[in-house]
């Protein structure tokens, strides 16, 4: 019989899933709604190997019921801000004595302080090292991607929108101090052609026509990159993604200019709402020192530049932004946060700078400043948890919500909602107007919760 082995994500007993866009705005009901309601990283593996069980986001008694089951191996996946809550899960399992090894995923295993607590740690994306456990052998270049749907929405529980999520290439080979990919995974691997195309022709086939690519920098490997648009183009989908603002100021012009390209079987430019749409860029800040101070590897202007680019084009912006630098003040904080505001942005997050374990920025604050926080819950980007030369922690905490009531501001989702709505006019006129229209009717048909996750058929491993 094969091992029986379940892996699952940290318990939540609050019925609410996370909203990453709530989490990055104050107002209640004046921004979109962006539910967290599965684990990239459980999909991945469950779809590669269809062996294990996994649990996401269970409550803490649905946790204990699975338990009971009895498993060789219950694995953990889970975040850093996460850990209390997955220590006390270990507990249970160890007391239950129905559990066999505990093992330990994700960027919260990576916590030097917790590792003794797991019976083994899995460092980066974990197929090729679970595999073996099932007598089976997975290697890069035959992961399969998982499909991954999710959906915007508003605090008033209406759905707006349903995409694709697309990993294109995983990992990041730039080193920034702040992240703890270098630790993770430092060089980027991509996805399969293959596999991406089958979970591009999966959303399709069922009308979902739009893909946000999640990779930490799209365009690590250009030549892939360049063949992940063609397939896109392709198959006729609206897409954006996540990437440097060096490699996206060369590409948005031949990008925006292939939503136009004329059919080559009739000549004729096409009337349809498709192509690309938009990118989230690491701003992180607009003083040049600061980015050279974190080892970003790109200039203030140059992001700057892109932005502008984007906006000239009517595409969407999103921006990832720090505050709490060492020399930062209330005074000069307040300056920045005004100009980066000035940018009007689709959607800022704005986190105050947090070292994370392993990283050469928690190496550096905690020898020159110290570390004081203990309670893992507040190493979520929202707190300070080091000692700050000119700024305490319940004023940096104030600077964060008034940083975040400027950027996202009440007017912000009625000029994104208008940015799309026009678009869809320009491109394809009333017909392009109808397609947005159909994307709220089919995100509020689709059923986002079914009883066994969504999966690619199996193919022969080559």
């Amino acid at each position: 019989m094969p091992p029986k082995v379940l892996f699952t994500t940290v318990y939540k007993d609050d019925p609410e899933p996370y909203d990453y866009i709530g989490s990055n705005a104050r107002s209640k009901w004046f921004r979109f709604h962006w539910p967290r309601i599965q684990s990239f990283g459980l999909r991945f593996l469950k779809q590669n190997i269809p062996e294990i069980e996994i649990l996401e986001y269970p409550t803490f008694e649905e946790y204990k019921k699975r338990l009971a089951e009895g498993w060789d191996v219950v694995g953990f996946s889970f975040y850093l801000n996460e850990t209390c809550e997955i220590l006390e899960m270990v507990e249970a399992a160890r007391a239950s004595g129905t559990v066999g090894e505990l093992w330990a995923g994700n960027y919260g295993a990576l916590t030097p302080q917790i590792q003794d607590r797991f019976d083994r740690i899995f460092e980066g994306y974990a197929e090729g090292a679970v595999a073996p456990y099932f007598g089976r052998k997975i290697e890069q270049n035959q992961v399969l991607h998982p499909p991954l749907i999710e959906y915007l929405a508003t605090p008033f529980k209406k759905k707006l929108n349903i995409y694709g999520i697309m990993f294109t290439t995983r990992g990041c080979g730039v080193g920034c101090k702040f992240c703890q990919t270098p630790k993770f995974c430092n060089r980027p691997h991509p996805v399969p052609l293959e596999s991406l195309e089958r979970v591009i022709s999966y959303y399709k086939e069922r009308q979902i026509n739009v893909v946000v690519i999640e990779d930490e920098n799209f365009g690590a490997n250009r030549r892939h990159a360049d063949r992940v648009v063609e397939l896109l183009d392709e198959y006729g989908m609206v897409w954006g993604c996540m990437a440097r603002a060096d490699y996206l100021r060369k590409k948005i012009p031949e990008w925006v200019e292939m939503r136009t390209r004329p059919d080559p079987a009739t000549g004729r430019k096409p009337r349809m709402v498709k192509g690309f749409t938009g990118a989230a860029i690491g701003i992180e800040n607009l003083h040049q020192d600061k980015l050279d101070e974190i080892n970003k590897k790109e200039g203030t202007e140059d992001v700057l530049e892109t932005v502008r680019l984007l906006q000239k084009y009517g595409l969407g912006t999103v921006g990832y932004y720090m505050i709490g630098f060492p020399d930062d003040t209330k005074e000069s904080l307040r300056k920045d946060i005004a100009d980066l505001a000035s940018l009007k942005l689709d959607i800022t997050q704005v986190c105050i700078m947090t070292p994370l374990p392993q990283t050469k920025l928690w190496d550096e604050l905690d020898a020159e400043y110290g570390i004081f926080e203990e309670d893992w819950h507040r190493f979520d980007m929202k707190h300070l948890v080091w000692n700050h030369p000119k700024i305490p922690p319940a004023e940096m905490e104030e600077i964060l919500s008034w940083s975040l009531r400027k950027v996202y501001n009440r007017l912000t989702p009625l000029r994104t909602s208008y940015r799309v709505w026009k678009n869809a006019y320009r491109y394809a006129g009333l017909a392009g107007m109808k397609e947005v229209a159909s994307y709220v009717s089919r995100a509020n048909r689709f059923d986002f919760h079914p009883e066994k996750p969504w999966l690619l058929e199996p193919e022969a491993r080559r």
